[in-house]
């Protein structure tokens, strides 16, 4: 492992320690960073039983959304409470995490360790002028990052690179923490052909997750469309995520759904042919790492941190080339043998990824934080 990337060890942690939280967006985000928080807590406690959480939330009624986690891990109950992130500065928390991305509102004292997931906003600012005030804004915030944060976690060693580049931070300031996805379990395979009719998706497809967000490159598989139809008539492309709009009117070969729910997507990335990544830019990229679990082929743009997920079990592309995009999938979908290659190779990588490990080097982090501070316990 990459020496910039070292740890303090778990067995020297001293105990107890509370955590302050910041949580405004948990009640209201189940995907993306909210999947990343819930993922942890409840590992975080178990991993360290001395450790106290304070989850800052933006509204009152948000305390019944972490009760109702915490219905779900009978032994979390007495270790996790809610209050306003109004409280949040006068908390005297030892640690203060904040896993959004930006750091807001922070305490005058004490550690703060902020995950950065990306800087999309700094990397791919929105090009539009009247959008000036919107991109200040983020880089007012990530600046913020840059200057009090302790420690930074990141997904990948991309996003450290790209924080490291925009916001010039050191790299011995940041510790590197990938994700997993081994908590994404399919439903019984008895409910796929409901599911399936229930959105009105028939087989064989290519599936892509993810917002219509230009990053997404969904451009790239669009164009490529075509010529894998013309040599396979009977495939379609499903779009699953959330979309701004339903387009009036679609390809032949297209199929539109919109935001779906964590288990039906899970019978989607299962039945499917493959899972498309053409994205160009992704922090560390959960959709891929959630189809190989399910033993699903995955084809993904060779771009920012998806060779850090994908290694050598998927197919990679150009994230600009759609011929080759096509000609990729025209042979998957040809080929059974490479198709069940693809499979196997799939689930061992997945299985490389575990949130107990997340956690465990998370854990790590606020520890160091906490040393580096020098405040006594």
């Amino acid at each position: 492992m990459d020496p910039r990337w070292s740890h303090a060890n778990l067995e020297d942690m001293p105990s107890p320690m509370a955590l302050a939280v910041e949580a405004t967006r948990f009640a209201r985000e189940r995907r993306g960073i909210g999947r990343y928080v819930r993922a942890l807590l409840p590992r975080l406690l178990a991993q360290r039983p001395g450790l106290r959480i304070i989850l800052f939330v933006k509204r009152a009624r948000d305390i019944a959304v972490v009760e109702a986690m915490l219905a779900a891990h009978p032994g979390t109950r007495q270790r996790i409470e809610a209050r306003p992130v109004s409280e949040l500065t006068r908390c005297g928390a030892d640690v203060f995490w904040y896993p959004w991305n930006v750091a807001d509102p922070l305490p005058a004292h004490g550690p703060v360790v902020v995950t950065v997931h990306d800087v999309a906003p700094l990397a791919l600012p929105d090009p539009r002028l009247l959008k000036w005030r919107k991109n200040l804004r983020w880089r007012m915030r990530y600046g913020a990052v840059a200057r009090r944060a302790t420690l930074i976690v990141t997904d990948s060693s991309f996003t450290a690179d790209e924080v490291h580049h925009y916001l010039h931070v050191p790299y011995d300031k940041m510790r590197v923490v990938l994700l997993a996805a081994d908590d994404f379990i399919a439903p019984a395979a008895g409910r796929d052909a409901e599911v399936l009719e229930r959105h009105g998706v028939r087989k064989p497809y290519l599936l892509a997750v993810g917002a219509a967000d230009p990053r997404k490159n969904l451009a790239l598989l669009e164009r490529a469309m075509p010529r894998v139809v013309a040599a396979n008539p009977a495939v379609t492309l499903v779009l699953a995520g959330p979309r701004d709009e339903r387009a009036a009117e679609e390809a032949a070969w297209k199929r539109t759904l919109g935001f779906v729910s964590e288990e039906d997507l899970a019978v989607l990335y299962r039945s499917a042919e493959a899972l498309v990544v053409p994205s160009f830019y992704e922090g560390f990229g959960l959709p891929p790492l959630e189809a190989m679990q399910l033993g699903t082929p995955v084809v993904c743009a060779r771009a920012s941190s998806l060779p850090e997920v994908g290694g050598d079990a998927v197919a990679w592309v150009e994230p600009h080339d759609d011929r080759h995009l096509a000609a990729v999938l025209i042979r998957l979908l040809g080929d059974p043998l490479v198709s069940a290659s693809m499979r196997q190779a799939g689930l061992v990588q997945a299985s490389l990824f575990s949130w107990d490990e997340t956690a465990r080097r998370t854990l790590s982090v606020f520890e160091e934080a906490l040393q580096l501070s020098g405040l006594p316990r």
